[in-house]
């Protein structure tokens, strides 16, 4: 379930871009894809959602601000960039998130994330065309590294308070209110002018299939996956959306099959991996078969 889960995620990237050629700018994109998330959710989750406490209303007040802004920023990023060097530049919220845990919770980062945070600067230095001689750090790759902190900080928030909210779907419903709010007031202050030049059929298909078909659905098959699951499999296995982001992103014509992408990208994964896995257990494991 997992797996698909990483599927739907990574082809959202591309969905994503192709609602931004279609004239939407990120906030209108928030807007919808909230506002369809928080109605479906409450349609299906209407008796979950009645019994909203007052600690389910704040968590996910906070999850969905962090939310919006994670998602503002990586998707009016792609109107810069291509969705593959998105993808991969968005798996560093793993990265990130240690160091953020030892910034504002004072829990010191693992010895390996310092080996991670090398090779993740290498694997972003060979994306973005460094050693050619010639550095290609577009506009849309620095939001999508500062999305990277947002992100970072959804993963602490969940692990460290979702479990005191009633019902995950609760949550989920929030962070589509929130989206939606938040969304709409950024259309009507800041893009407005814009509004006239959406090309709404082109943007209808793709809209409703990142919003409905991957947004919520996605979301769900997450929850109900990783209940089956320990915390280190699953997050191997989503990380997988950024290598399906990629073979989408070529597929689709936006990025090229080059050496820097395949390189980069698996430098960038591996990285991820070791944060991911618990280096000692494999000793210990490599012990026990000699």
């Amino acid at each position: 379930m997992l797996f698909i889960v990483a599927i739907l995620w990574g082809s959202s990237y591309v969905f994503a871009k192709l609602t931004v050629e279609a004239g939407m700018h990120s906030g209108l994109i928030n807007a919808c894809r909230g506002t369809m998330c928080a109605l479906a959710g409450g349609l299906i989750f209407f008796k979950k959602i009645r019994h909203m406490t007052w600690v389910d209303f704040r968590l996910g007040l906070v999850i969905g601000t962090i939310n919006f802004l994670g998602y503002y920023l990586q998707t009016d990023a792609l109107r810069y960039t291509t969705p593959a060097k998105n993808a991969f530049l968005t798996t560093m919220y793993i990265v990130v998130a240690p160091f953020l845990l030892w910034l504002f919770w004072r829990e010191r980062p693992q010895r390996k994330a310092y080996l991670s945070i090398s090779l993740s600067i290498l694997g972003m230095a060979i994306l973005t065309n460094v050693f050619a001689g010639h550095f290609h750090l577009q506009y849309g790759d620095f939001l999508t590294l500062v999305s990277t902190f947002f992100w970072a900080g959804q993963i602490i928030f969940f692990a460290k308070y979702a479990p005191h909210a009633s019902s995950p779907w609760v949550i989920i419903f929030m962070i589509g209110l929130c989206q939606g709010t938040f969304g709409w007031i950024t259309t009507f202050l800041f893009e407005r002018p814009s509004l006239g030049s959406v090309h709404w059929v082109q943007a209808l298909i793709p809209l409703a299939i990142l919003t409905i078909g991957i947004t919520f659905l996605a979301q769900g098959m997450q929850i109900t996956g990783q209940a089956h699951t320990d915390a280190t499999t699953a997050g191997l296995i989503l990380m997988l959306e950024s290598f399906f982001a990629s073979v989408m992103s070529v597929i689709m014509g936006y990025d090229p099959l080059t050496p820097q992408l395949v390189i980069g990208g698996v430098i960038l994964l591996v990285a991820n991996a070791i944060m991911e896995v618990d280096l000692r257990s494999l000793v210990v494991l490599k012990r026990k078969m000699f």
